[in-house]
């Protein structure tokens, strides 16, 4: 069996772009070369950004309001006693 050859890449960064980059990376237990290496490997399999870039985070409208909800305790319902209660509510009747 023959060893994969690695080949290297090179990018710039801004010093605060790399730092947060490598700090995030740290955060999350991988090294900046697997979450590049990730990144690409999504890529290649998307054909393109595994992502839209015009909306990076992919949240939708509804759901950047729900966030803002949440943030200021607004349209929030609970606590509930069991998790049996919050599915009741969450889907109401239908889930019998």
């Amino acid at each position: 069996m023959s060893a994969t050859v690695m080949e290297p890449i090179s990018s710039k960064l801004r010093s605060d772009e790399k730092s947060t980059f490598i700090a995030t990376c740290d955060s999350i237990g991988t090294t900046p070369s697997n979450a590049i290496r990730m990144f690409v490997s999504a890529f290649n399999r998307c054909g393109g950004f595994p992502f839209d870039p015009s909306n990076p985070y992919g949240f939708s409208d509804e759901t950047l309001q729900a966030m803002s909800d949440a943030a200021g305790g607004r349209n929030l319902i609970g606590p509930f006693a069991s998790t049996d209660e919050m599915w009741d509510a969450i889907l109401g009747d239908d889930n019998e």
